[in-house]
């Protein structure tokens, strides 16, 4: 196992089903040293703690207290007890596809930037298992921003990374402090990503690399020739999107003006691709709308 293999740890959390979890901990055994999965359902997943202990991994029960960001929470501090020798860690989603991490992990680019001091994360690039997109990666500055090509191949600074396969150094992750909780799951990586930028933090994608990833149920649609996706996620989700967007953009007008521009654009993607591309279209609008309201009065807090 490659030198950064040996020093990872990867916490797999899941909230529906089991699915296929039992190969995927197979393969993640190949890419990683130690492995921890959160139950994050309220009631514990039938036979996922059996699972867990039949595979030799680690098990633990989160109860989705502080939805997604407090699962990752709880990760970190079981990670700090049990194995604080360790000196990156990757989260993924239940629907992650392992398949890559070996090489990825392996790979000359990927351990370099993991080796500075200054990169907090390091990601694949991901591919929506619904339209076969890849991700929009962008790159941001304080008054100006701009995307990546869709399709490239080298490491590439970012803005932003998705949590799913990402790999974190711990040192950067503690030094950045906890997951706003308050965000439960909409924007909590993002959030993130603004306070490693604001600490002077890098983040890369390498673009050799990709992962199947699903993001709601997308669906594609062009819009003024461009092919862009809808996110087709449900009326409560919307409204979560919503909210979070805009608590964001108050939060964090002042130090990044370019980024609350980009909130603004994320509400008006969301508005469109629900009409043009989505069924339930009046509900999820009015949601969204909901959403938004409650961000503008929403007490802007860490939780």
């Amino acid at each position: 196992m490659p030198e950064q293999a040996a020093n990872t740890a990867a916490v797999v959390v899941m909230y529906r089903q089991l699915g296929e979890l039992e190969s995927k901990l197979q393969t993640l055994r190949l890419a990683v040293q130690w492995i921890l999965v959160i139950d994050n359902r309220e009631q514990a997943i039938d036979g996922l703690k059996n699972l867990a202990a039949r595979t030799g991994v680690a098990y633990l029960h989160a109860a989705n207290v502080g939805g997604l960001a407090g699962a990752y929470n709880r990760a970190l501090a079981w990670l700090g007890k049990q194995h604080p020798q360790a000196s990156q860690v990757t989260f993924l989603d239940e629907d992650s596809d392992p398949a890559a991490l070996p090489a990825f992990l392996a790979d000359a680019q990927t351990q370099k930037s993991l080796s500075d001091p200054q990169t907090a994360a390091v990601s694949p690039a991901y591919r929506d298992r619904a339209t076969g997109l890849r991700g929009r990666y962008m790159w941001l500055r304080r008054f100006k921003l701009g995307f990546n090509p869709r399709e490239f191949d080298d490491l590439r600074e970012v803005a932003f990374v998705i949590n799913s396969m990402a790999v974190w150094r711990l040192p950067a992750l503690r030094q950045l402090g906890a997951f706003n909780e308050a965000l439960a799951v909409d924007h909590v990586d993002t959030e993130y990503c603004l306070r490693a930028r604001q600490q002077g933090l890098h983040l890369y994608v390498n673009g050799r690399f990709e992962f199947p990833h699903s993001i709601g149920e997308r669906r594609r649609y062009r819009f003024f020739g461009m092919e862009v996706q809808a996110g087709g996620h449900s009326p409560a989700r919307r409204f979560m999107i919503a909210r979070n967007t805009v608590w964001l953009a108050r939060r964090w007008a002042w130090k990044e003006p370019a980024f609350a521009a980009l909130c603004l654009m994320r509400l008006g993607y969301e508005a469109v691709g629900i009409v043009a591309a989505e069924d339930r279209s009046a509900t999820k609008l009015w949601s969204l709308l909901r959403g938004v309201a409650r961000g503008l009065f929403w007490p802007m807090r860490s939780r």
